[in-house]
Formats: structure tokens, C-alpha cells, sequence
């Protein structure tokens, strides 16, 4: 099971991505590969493995030339690809979150630039097809910009959220870039959930529901041989 969630901050990508974790290993009896949740695709905040950025690391990120903040996100992501040989995998955001906060907020990825976003979105896919014949899906995220903005206005003190450059008038359109984005991929199946009124557990019932028909025949075999 390969699953990327693709939404704007504060659409509940982090939770569900626990959340998604607990019920694969519930159901198949073992968590996605190395019990990794691959959270990196955000400056300067990055999650995970081996700890969550801390605040002098993050002044450290954002005082880097737009120029060493591409080079450390393109080889993190081609290092990240590598991770589809496994059976399973679970990243928030990966190269359509990377595009979008690049070319927005950072200043590197833009028309014309030797690594436009553009261009290196499409070589990142073509790659992770080269890599694994199996679904990747894709798992849009999304809430009502009211939800949103009222989440910003509750959680932007939080740690996921500490020196984020997103504010309240880039939602519209940081929305709309990953419905444009999430539209360009050509990885594999596409599902969508809105969280803007249901709790974290409904949205997983149904993004499990969504998810079934794509599982792969490794999946099935994982789970009967799990629940008998």
C-alpha cells in the first residue's frame, strides 16, 4: 500500500496520516515500511526521522539562498522515491506540496529555472513509475476556507505549524494549486476526502472505503492472512 495525502496545511494531512498508520497495521498486522510516516516536504518545518526540526534548525533552513533550499528538497526527494521498492509507504505532500511552497513562498522551482517545479514534477513521477508497478494513490485533502482559516486561527502557534509562511490570504490559492497539481499527477488513483465536518475517525472510515479497490493483491493476502 504507497499512499501520498496531498492537502493544505491544516486540512488534517499529520492526523490522518497517524491515524492511517494505526488501522493498516490493525488490519494487516504490520505498519507501513520501518513504521515511517515520511513528513518532509514542508521548510522549514520537517517531521520525523530522525525528530522534527527544532526552532534554531528551522531559522537555519530559512536562511539558506534559494538556491541550497532547492538542491535540499530535490535530493531529498529523489532519496524519498527509492522508499516505493518497498511494499508500502505513507508521505504527506511529497513533490506536490514541494512544488507549491517552492515556487510560492521560496523563490527556486520557477519558469524557466534549470529545476523548474514544473518540469521536476514530472520527472519525479516518471521515476516512481520506473520504480514500482504498483497504485500509488493519491489522497486529496481538502476543507472549506472558512474550516481553514479558522483552524490557522486556532493552531498556527502550534509546533506542526511554527515559521509557516502560509497566512490567511494565500488559502484560496494554495488551495487551488494542489487541486491543480493533484489533477496534473499521473501516478495512480485519485481519491478525495473533505474534513471540513467530519471528526478524523469518520474520514478515515472513509478513506479506508475509498482505498479498498486499489489495494494491491500483496495488500489482500496481508489482511486474510491477519484477520484469520
Amino acid at each position: 500500500m504507497k499512499v501520498i495525502l496531498a492537502g493544505i496545511e491544516y486540512v488534517g494531512a499529520t492526523t490522518m496520516a497517524n491515524k492511517l498508520s494505526a488501522w493498516k497495521t490493525e488490519i494487516m498486522g504490520e505498519p507501513f515500511a520501518g513504521g515511517l510516516i515520511h513528513d518532509h516536504s514542508k521548510l522549514p518545518h520537517t517531521s520525523g526521522h530522525p525528530d522534527d526540526t527544532t526552532l534554531e534548525e528551522q531559522q537555519q533552513i530559512l536562511a539558506l539562498s534559494p538556491k541550497l533550499k532547492e538542491m535540499y528538497h530535490r535530493y531529498s526527494m529523489y532519496y524519498h522515491l527509492h522508499h516505493y521498492n518497498s511494499a508500502d509507504d505513507l508521505t504527506i505532500g511529497f513533490h506536490i506540496e514541494e512544488s507549491i511552497y517552492a515556487r510560492k513562498y521560496y523563490g527556486y522551482g520557477l519558469p524557466g529555472d534549470q529545476f523548474d517545479r514544473e518540469a521536476v514534477f514530472g520527472q519525479v513521477e516518471s521515476r516512481a513509475k520506473q520504480i514500482t508497478s504498483d497504485p500509488i494513490i493519491i489522497v486529496h485533502m481538502t476543507a472549506d476556507e472558512g474550516v481553514i482559516s479558522r483552524r490557522m486561527a486556532e493552531l498556527k502557534g502550534s509546533p506542526h505549524h511554527t515559521n509557516s509562511p502560509l497566512t490567511e490570504g494565500d488559502i484560496a490559492e494554495v488551495m487551488a494549486e494542489y487541486e491543480r497539481l493533484v489533477a496534473k499527477s499521473e501516478l495512480g488513483p485519485k481519491i478525495h476526502v473533505d474534513t471540513s465536518t467530519d471528526s478524523p475517525d469518520e474520514t478515515l472510515q472513509k478513506l479506508a472505503a475509498l482505498m479498498e479497490p486499489h489495494f494491491t493483491d500483496h495488500d489482500r493476502e496481508r489482511i486474510k492472512a491477519h484477520s484469520g
